[in-house]
């Protein structure tokens, strides 16, 4: 188990961030390469031999970064099938959601490179996203960047800031220079001559912090992100030490119902953590607060499924459970909605 941790929100100490697009209903996000996290991963090693993240050495030495090391390592690196129908589901029932998600707080479940959270976040100004996983690592090297990456660091055309963008057939690749950002922040249109003059071209640490510091401060992710590392059982228990139970009115979670042995502590969390329904909360028919659920229909050579967790959910007497989308094909994929039933609101 891993010990629940509020992780801050902090600029990579890298020079460049490497980007691909992942498109989806003709819109675009930006995500992490992994090569790009393994690159980071070995200059670290090379300058602290004595690393103690299990997690961290596991996924240097895996070129795929994209294994499953259950009780180290969920797969947070690799962006699931299901998160890709998760966000396109949001994207196709935006309209009715979107009255609900103004002025409220969202909470992603497993969210790895999180990209439900991303279009949240970039759809609608005023929203709180809580993403949570189970690696404090996973935050570090995919999420927040993931985030930075969509808002203050997105990738731009302009030649000053001198990010390099490449497309071959439908892979768009950028390569984003954070050092040109912070330069700017710092020096603005005397940047060039600055660290031109010096006899290393470089900033200094120092410059490093207070110009990220200044570039967090200009925008509003400080107040509207918080990132969570932590297994589930923890964080309910810490949450509800806290007093922050029942406080998300949307909670999203994909591909984390692959084993039965631990629907038990997801649905507890979701039990705890899902806002209670309040007046007009059935606009457009749709029902609010809700959880959606992504996942495969059957994890071959695994215990879950959706069946099996429906089953578990129903048993429990909580939450109604219905299925809202299928992909069909060979290799189902389902989204379920649970929503609060009626004797427990």
């Amino acid at each position: 188990m891993t010990k629940f941790e509020i992780v801050p929100l902090t600029i990579p100490a890298v020079s460049t961030i490497v980007v691909d697009a992942i498109y989806y209903k003709k819109r675009r996000l930006w995500k992490r390469q992994i090569d790009d996290v393994q690159f980071q991963l070995a200059q670290l090693d090379s300058m602290d031999e004595k690393k103690e993240s299990v997690m961290l050495q596991a996924i240097s030495n895996d070129n795929n970064a994209s294994d499953v090391i259950k009780g180290v390592y969920e797969g947070g690196l690799k962006t699931w099938e299901c998160s890709i129908d998760l966000l396109s589901y949001i994207v196709d029932n935006f309209e009715g959601l979107s009255a609900h998600l103004r002025g409220s707080r969202v909470l992603e479940i497993g969210c790895g490179t999180a990209l439900p959270s991303l279009h949240i976040l970039k759809s609608i100004p005023d929203v709180s996203v809580t993403m949570q996983d189970y690696n404090k690592d996973v935050l570090e090297l995919i999420t927040i960047p993931n985030v930075l990456c969509n808002t203050i660091l997105e990738p731009s055309s302009d030649s000053i800031l001198g990010d390099k963008s490449h497309v071959d057939g439908d892979m768009e690749t950028c390569e984003i220079y954070v050092d040109s950002r912070r330069m700017q922040m710092l020096f603005e249109k005397d940047a060039d001559k600055i660290i031109g003059e010096r006899d290393i071209p470089q900033l200094t640490d120092l410059e490093v912090k207070e110009a990220d510091k200044k570039l967090l401060s200009r925008s509003s992710l400080t107040t509207q992100c918080e990132f969570i590392g932590g297994g589930w059982e923890e964080m309910e228990k810490e949450m509800c030490r806290l007093g922050r139970q029942h406080t998300f009115d949307l909670i999203v979670t994909s591909e984390t119902i692959y084993e039965t042995s631990t629907y038990k502590q997801l649905h507890d969390l979701l039990a705890c953590m899902l806002a209670k329904p309040g007046a007009g909360n059935n606009i457009s028919g749709c029902s609010w607060p809700m959880v959606l659920v992504a996942a495969k229909s059957l994890y071959f050579g695994l215990t879950g499924s959706v069946l099996s967790f429906s089953q578990y959910v129903a048993s429990q007497g909580v939450f109604d459970v219905e299925p809202v989308w299928q992909s069909g094909g060979s290799m189902n994929r389902e989204i379920l909605r649970l929503t609060w039933k009626a004797a427990v609101r």
